[in-house]
């Protein structure tokens, strides 16, 4: 049988059903994972880990143990970039998956910082980092499992379906922890409660293997295989060739990742440590963030088809740019109204550009090094915006006791990301 038969055998032997729930459920059950931190961290970690600081410093050391799992993404981009690179999506996507299950379950695990000291931070960020080179290795390959299976006109409606898993993963761990806030009292849930969610991911983490395992490897890579096209040292080919697409696909998610992380996790420790709001009524926030980036993903997919994705990625970021004030203006009247619309409409923005960006960016790099330079784009954005973002963002309220040095912030970077998706090469007609 020849080569072009055999891929184009692989291609369709890969039903679209069984292609989105590989990508989407497997990422799902990974962003779990990640955002059940953010939710304890905002919540709950400074009580359990650094009790003896004040609220403030308490809950910067929190959002530090946080943001470690941003900054190592881009390690476990290389890291697991090289091997899927190297060996393929489909085995690396199984490694990561049980990695991030492995470190999650063991947080839940964790003794408090009563009941051994300094040892129990100090194995959170241990388990922390390998959350982040989990998720590191994990979006790249989810996303390239589906668009390498697709034509090039289809690239962006598979990319997609990795981008999906974001939403639906913060929407299942806030409907936990809702759960739990609303039915155990707030000692309770600093004593014990918030272990549950963390405990849980040992009930998912089989699923995404059973879906994931009946993948074929895609027929990209295969094609590097059968042609000898792998690189030896894929990261470095992707600087040595293609370093100014990182920068592009960087900074194009980059403002996605801060307004994402601002209007949630940001949102929880402000609303309720300097508003004085109600955890009940902050924390089903995230669902109204999770149910609406997903209809907006979907929007975003079906407006790319008709004025092209990289259109669509530009006026997203102008959104962002423009909706920066109003939103922290709206969050700063401490009711829920006016939060739930500040944050809704954020996501929307935050939606219609994430849902097309996969796809986009992705269509980058070349198949040798496109797990590498897709991982790295996503995950150096991920470490800016969302691990460094929380973080500024709490110094800046602390230093200037003001939101308004926030939503500057939000602004500026709004701005570095209009930019790069004007920079995304006019190939449209192609991808979308």
């Amino acid at each position: 049988m020849s080569t072009s038969a055999t891929h184009h055998k692989d291609k369709s032997s890969v039903s679209l059903p069984r292609l989105a729930s590989a990508s989407f459920i497997g990422t799902t059950i990974e962003w779990y994972d990640f955002f059940i931190y953010g939710t304890a961290a905002a919540l709950v970690f400074n009580e359990v880990f650094f009790p003896e600081t004040t609220p403030l410093i308490g809950t910067l050391l929190a959002f530090m143990t946080y943001g470690v799992g941003f900054v190592v993404r881009p390690l476990g981009a290389a890291l697991f970039g090289h091997f899927g690179d190297r060996i393929g999506r489909k085995s690396t996507l199984i490694v990561t998956l049980l990695l991030m299950g492995t470190s999650t379950f063991l947080i839940g695990l964790l003794p408090s910082h009563a009941t051994i000291g300094n040892l129990a931070p100090l194995a959170l960020i241990l388990l922390r980092i390998l959350q982040g080179l989990a998720v590191g290795g994990e979006w790249g390959g989810a996303v390239l499992i589906a668009t390498e299976y697709a034509s090039p006109r289809q690239k962006v409606l598979y990319g997609s379906f990795a981008q999906l898993g974001s939403p639906g993963g913060l929407l299942i761990a806030t409907a936990v922890f809702t759960v739990l806030s609303t039915s155990a009292s707030d000692d309770a849930l600093v004593e014990w409660a918030w272990r549950i969610p963390f405990l849980a991911s040992a009930l998912l983490i089989p699923v995404g293997l059973a879906i994931r395992l009946k993948i074929a490897e895609t027929p990209e890579f295969q094609r590097t295989l059968d042609q000898q096209e792998r690189s030896s040292l894929p990261i470095l080919e992707v600087f040595r060739r293609q370093g100014r697409f990182v920068l592009i696909g960087t900074f194009a998610f980059v403002g996605v990742f801060l307004t994402y992380y601002m209007l949630t996790t940001f949102a929880l420790t402000y609303t309720t440590q300097t508003l004085g709001m109600s955890r009940s009524v902050v924390i089903p926030v995230n669902i109204l963030a999770a149910v609406v980036e997903s209809v907006s993903i979907v929007v975003g997919v079906f407006l790319a088809r008709r004025v092209t994705a990289r259109k669509v990625a530009i006026y997203s970021a102008l959104g962002m740019l423009l909706w920066a004030a109003p939103a922290f203006v709206l969050m700063n009247a401490a009711t829920a109204p006016a939060l739930y619309l500040a944050v809704g409409v954020s996501m929307v923005f935050v939606g219609t550009s994430y849902g097309v960006l996969a796809g986009e960016v992705s269509g980058l790099f070349d198949p040798a090094v496109r797990y590498s330079g897709t991982s790295l784009c996503y995950h150096f954005a991920g470490a800016i915006g969302g691990g460094l973002g929380p973080i500024t963002a709490t110094w800046l309220l602390g230093r200037y006791e003001s939101v308004w040095p926030v939503a500057g912030l939000a602004a500026f970077v709004a701005i570095l990301m209009a930019i790069a998706c004007f920079a995304l090469p006019k190939h449209e007609a192609e991808l979308v």
